[in-house]
């Protein structure tokens, strides 16, 4: 570790349609209305800064204003402003959904279908993505297959956080916070110049909240309330400059969270005998019975090196070298009874190192832009745990189930990317991208005991190309068609905590066709395009017996759609933004095993064949993608007589059913429904004040986030999203 750390500090009309909902900003651009009409918003999607309205892709892009004003304070509050992100938590893990693609549940091992970028590093574990709206400058959403630019694992689309950077004038600010749910929390940020060269930033936050979401209702339980969390953690970056325009950034990132998971009941067990066990329960949306200490501990350290290195005026150099340290405790009473029947202790670690470097070039006079890369990754990962399965009547224990998955992954990649400019309005674009990704598995599984899966070591290796092809047309000055095939590529593996079992790599191709167009002066703007996806081996991820996760491929599956954006300048001082989408996201072809049918009905000691245990799920609808989303805001800002301003913003989210297992049923689905939220902000004439209040989920509605179809025990469990929750902070800027 120490050697890589070392390496770190020293390397470092419209046609067919689909949006782009762009609220964001460089540090230069307004957030907030102006009669101006509507900033212009760089992006760095493509890995260099471009206009968003120039990029071919579907991107949502939220600066830091943006961000305070509307709460976004962790990766789940994004779903109000991305059409078609669904994002929910099972068993703590972070689940992301984008276009209707997803893994399901993760186990820590397996790879996300959206991949995640901190400072252009790659993000592996979900439980860790959230660190990064610690001191955020912007987010970037980009919605569709990335593998050519952004490799493995991106099938579904890309979140890029980009951090603030240190400034060159002394400044800071502290921010205090209060809201419902006995929540308290504190955040800060210096930041100024060391020397002439040299710059530095340091921030952190801290946030508890005593009162959890949901009662336990168990007498004498160690936790009366469950959902509480407390997160503390920090961040210091330098920026140095170096001769010749050169120039050195440094990020070293810490978190410590704990947090006191749920699982609860969606209906009773769909076995008599043993729903007899689970008693007492409940089946209301914020109440629980559990006499198990909870628990969800993750520490979190990433060190980010990047290297600017100017070669030319038209060529540059850039290095970004990251490493990552995860640990995380989780113990959780899966049965949502007031019986321990099944509980989990599981601990996962890893250590995670990548490199990347590439080459961004402007020739012939600017027609030209290509950029070249290599790209390195290094994932030594280990998930162990115990669950007991305890039946008063059978014995307690009855059994202990044991896993231990040391799993190491290994990427090499090279890319290209180029844009041509064949005349002032028209632009090609094509690139490609070769990923070698090897992984190795020694898993030992314990049944009471005894090792029920004594395998040898395996390892198996992928190869893919991932393409992207692309032609660009500008209609006018202001608007912009353009249309592109591309690639993803997710690799195979083996499941964490399953006998050696092993799934395919998961590859998609996709069209997306579109119009980005500004009128009226930029106080309109408005994006619209359409996609079409083909899945092949999907992977698709369950639980079966006691606990084991298994994955499975579907064979194929389809996905298409439309999105739009529009942000208008409605007057001098209101601003509506809205975005939405409709999409068909199905199973083309998926025989698999049916865990519903009866217990063990996909577990290794089934006797039967699989011809008789398979179930049809094609033509069913893909986990986590609902038909339609959309999300519509609103924001008038008044200004004040001495000089301040009051900005208040209010927010609609709508979204279709959700479907969370392939084989559905009542207890698997969430209804459509829909959420209201309210923003007001106060900033005084010096912009040194800064009172910030907020309502979320004004009707306190009740919906799922999460869905288990815990096996061993027959019944629906999972977790819902927030309730209403409300809260004021008050910032001072210096």
């Amino acid at each position: 570790m120490t050697t890589k750390i070392t390496l770190l500090y020293g390397s470092i009309g419209m046609i067919m349609m689909v949006p782009s909902v762009a609220q964001a900003q460089q540090p230069a651009a307004v957030d907030s209305a102006s009669s101006a009409g509507i900033p212009e918003i760089v992006v760095t999607a493509q890995k260099r800064a471009e206009s968003i309205q120039k990029v071919p892709a579907t991107i949502t892009a939220l600066g830091s204003e943006a961000l305070e004003t509307r709460q976004i304070n962790d990766v789940a509050a994004l779903q109000s402003q991305v059409p078609g992100l669904v994002v929910g938590e099972t068993f703590g893990a972070t689940l992301i959904a984008l276009r209707g693609i997803s893994t399901g549940v993760t186990s820590g091992a397996e790879d996300p279908s959206v991949a995640t970028h901190i400072n252009g590093v790659y993000q592996p574990r979900s439980r860790t993505i959230d660190s990064a709206l610690v001191d955020l400058d912007r987010v970037e959403v980009l919605s569709g297959p990335q593998g050519t630019l952004y490799g493995r694992n991106a099938t579904a689309g890309v979140i890029n956080y980009i951090l603030k950077r240190p400034s060159s004038s002394f400044q800071g600010e502290v921010t205090g916070s209060v809201g419902n749910y006995e929540t308290l929390g504190v955040r800060g940020r210096v930041s100024g110049p060391l020397s002439d060269n040299v710059r530095l930033l340091a921030s952190g936050v801290f946030e508890n909240r005593d009162k959890g979401f949901t009662k336990n209702l168990q007498p004498g339980a160690p936790q009366s309330r469950l959902q509480t969390s407390r997160v503390a953690g920090g961040r210091a970056a330098l920026d140095i400059d170096l001769p010749g325009g050169a120039g050195i950034e440094l990020d070293a990132i810490y978190l410590d969270s704990k947090y006191t998971p749920t699982t609860l009941a969606f209906g009773p067990s769909q076995e008599g005998f043993i729903q007899a066990a689970l008693n007492p329960q409940s089946f209301n949306p914020r109440e629980v019975y559990t006499n198990y200490r909870s628990l969800d501990r993750t520490k979190y350290l990433q060190l980010i090196g990047t290297i600017n290195v100017p070669l030319s005026d038209d060529v540059s150099l850039k290095s970004i070298t990251g490493y990552q340290r995860f640990r995380n405790n989780l113990r959780l009473d899966g049965d949502a009874s007031g019986t321990l029947v099944v509980e989990s202790d599981i601990r996962f670690r890893s250590d995670t190192f990548s490199q990347e470097l590439n080459l961004n070039a402007s020739l012939f006079d600017g027609k030209l832009k290509s950029i070249f890369g290599a790209f390195y990754y290094n994932d030594k990962f280990n998930h162990q745990g115990d669950s007991p399965f305890n039946l008063a009547f059978f014995g307690n224990p009855l059994f202990i189930f044991s896993v231990e998955g040391p799993i190491h992954g290994e990427s090499y990649s090279a890319f290209t990317d180029h844009t041509y400019s064949v005349t002032d309005r028209l632009r090609l674009q094509a690139g490609i991208r070769f990923n070698h990704d090897k992984k190795s598995a020694a898993t030992n599984v314990l049944f009471d005991g005894v090792d029920v899966c004594p395998a040898p070591p395996a390892s198996k290796s992928w190869n893919s190309w991932t393409p992207r092809v692309g032609v660009q047309y500008d209609v006018t000055d202001s608007s912009m068609l353009y249309a592109q095939y591309s690639k993803g590529f997710k690799a195979g593996g083996f499941a964490a905590s399953s006998c050696m079992d092993e799934f395919d790599p998961e590859k998609i191709s996709g069209v997306e066709v579109g119009l980005k167009a500004k009128f009226f002066d930029n106080r309109v703007r408005f994006n619209i395009a359409g996609y079409s996806y083909r899945i092949k081996d999907l992977q698709v991820q369950k639980v079966i017996d006691a606990g084991t996760l298994l994955i499975e491929n579907a064979a194929r599956a389809k996905v298409y759609g439309v999105e739009a954006s529009l942000s208008a300048q409605l007057a001098t001082h209101l601003r509506l933004d809205a975005s939405g989408m409709i999409q068909s996201a199905k199973y083309d072809e998926f025989f698999n095993c049916n865990e519903k049918l009866f217990i063990g009905a996909c577990g290794a000691f089934d006797p039967r064949s699989d011809a008789d245990r398979l179930s049809d799920a094609s033509g069913n609808r893909l986990n986590r993608a609902p038909p339609y989303s959309a999300n519509v805001g609103l924001e008038y800002d008044v200004m004040l007589n001495n000089g301040g301003k009051f900005l208040v913003r209010g927010e609609s989210v709508f979204s279709g059913r959700v479907d969370y297992s392939e084989f559905p049923t009542a207890g698997s689905q969430q209804k459509a429904y829909s959420l209201q939220n309210a923003f007001l902000t106060y900033t005084s004439p010096n912009d040194r004040y800064v009172l910030r209040a907020f309502v979320k989920n004004i009707t306190n509605k009740a919906y799922k986030s999460g869905y288990l179809f815990f096996s061993a025990i027959r019944q629906d469990t999972g977790q819902y999203a927030p309730p209403r929750t409300f809260g004021a902070e008050a910032t001072v800027k210096f």
